[in-house]
């Protein structure tokens, strides 16, 4: 049975009593809040600790920010996460974005400005957790001294691997650099320091909690991970939030990715597949932050059109004019992008290495091929772009079935998971 279509009300029931949880995000972003939300649904959480939240009483210096640091900021507002249980720590977040401003290459050449921010936020989380608590829910790279903290506490400890295990990750991008070595000259490996940060994190787990079969299969690859207790919850899908479309898109048949413009994220392998395909009257658009050499911009800028990072509302406005949207990672443990854009009635085109084989049915919302396979990519695009009526069709279906599982569905799931740990 796929998660999906597994009845909530079969798990076993909450705990009767409150409990008290600390929830720990560095920055902030949707999975984090429902998750902070669902804990709160269920009066399990103490503190959503997080970097700064707009408007967030506890933010003082908010207001000194440079704009583009306020403008980042001023969308976060976890709805349904009571603000007495909100703590914003404004200082380590506000010390990465500026350094990455004035030093974009990082603190030093294996320490980025993200790091700092995740190193900082947990050592804040670990100096201010009270005895009294039950457990304690982080997230990759930023609970290694709040776990340990917590370990002298008697405080349970539930991880979340948002991506998978790293040996997981780093075994597809250095599969895919063996042909593409240009994109990335040395093979791809977390610096020791991290790598030794993830496993002490992952040691230290009581729960590990995933998105998707592919980052569940990943722990395998671990030491620890193999004996431990794992729940696997998929991120929810927007569709409360998120008006369908209502009539096809009209001018040229239009592919649209949305994510970090990299390796990982399988870019290169749809740029090969859209150049084998010489379509007329279609065009590529790549969104996100880019992550590949510039130069590969400058040398197949004829392929596509490369339209940086869009703030969320310009992103949804895009897909609406999309027939479809490719997703072609090569190692995801979800891709918040697809459920967006099923929720908007874009059908997707993406890959096994994710959560996309568990809300896509192959030839009905989309597609998922194998990870890697510029062919696989390139065979959909062809019978996409002579089938576009069909497209829209598919679209409509998406959005059916991202509304049988929304936010609301994670949340609820998650709680029902997590409570046979919290007795």
């Amino acid at each position: 049975m796929n998660v999906l279509e597994e009845s909530v009300g079969e798990l076993v029931d909450a705990p009767s009593r409150a409990l008290k949880i600390v929830l720990s995000h560095p920055h902030g972003n949707p999975n984090s809040y429902h998750a902070a939300r669902a804990l709160a649904e269920e009066d399990w959480l103490h503190r959503f600790q997080t970097g700064i939240l707009g408007g967030s009483s506890t933010s003082r210096l908010f207001g000194l920010l440079p704009s583009g640091i306020k403008h980042r900021s001023a969308g976060r507002m976890p709805r349904g996460v009571p603000e007495a249980g909100r703590e914003s720590h404004l200082l380590w977040e506000a010390v990465s974005r500026l350094g990455a401003r004035l030093k974009p290459g990082g603190l030093t050449r294996r320490v980025n400005w993200y790091d700092v921010l995740f190193w900082g936020h947990d050592l804040r989380v670990s100096q201010s957790l009270a005895s009294d608590l039950d457990a304690v829910y982080a997230y990759e790279d930023c609970a290694r001294r709040t776990f340990a903290a917590a370990k002298k506490k008697s405080i349970a400890t539930l991880y979340e691997l948002p991506l998978g295990y790293y040996r997981g990750v780093a075994e597809e991008i250095n599969r895919a650099r063996r042909d593409r070595s240009g994109l990335q000259p040395r093979a791809y490996a977390e610096p020791p320091w991290k790598q030794s940060r993830k496993d002490e994190e992952l040691r230290m787990a009581d729960v590990v909690i995933v998105p998707c079969e592919w980052a569940l299969d990943t722990l395998r690859l671990s030491d620890a991970g193999g004996a431990k207790r794992a729940i696997k919850i998929p991120y929810g899908t927007p569709a409360h939030e998120i008006a369908a479309r209502t009539a096809p898109p009209g001018g040229p048949f239009t592919v649209l990715f949305a994510g970090q413009v990299g390796l990982r994220k399988g870019v290169p392998h749809l740029v090969e597949a859209w150049e084998k395909l010489r379509l007329t009257d279609a065009r590529l658009w790549l969104a996100g932050s880019l992550n590949l050499p510039k130069e590969y911009l400058r040398e197949r800028s004829a392929s596509f059109q490369y339209l940086g990072a869009l703030p969320r509302a310009e992103l949804f406005e895009r897909m609406r004019q999309a027939d479809l949207l490719v997703f072609p990672s090569l190692a995801e443990g979800f891709g918040l992008v697809i459920g967006e854009a099923m929720a908007s009635g874009v059908p997707v085109l993406t890959t096994t290495k994710m959560r996309g084989t568990e809300l896509i049915t192959d030839g009905r919302e989309g597609w998922c091929v194998q990870a890697h396979c510029v062919d696989a990519l390139a065979e959909r695009l062809e019978w996409a772009s002579r089938h576009r009526d069909r497209l829209f069709e598919m679209g409509n279906f998406a959005r059916l079935r991202a509304e049988q599982w929304t936010w609301k569905d994670y949340r609820r799931k998650l709680t029902r998971e997590l409570a046979p740990y919290l007795q």
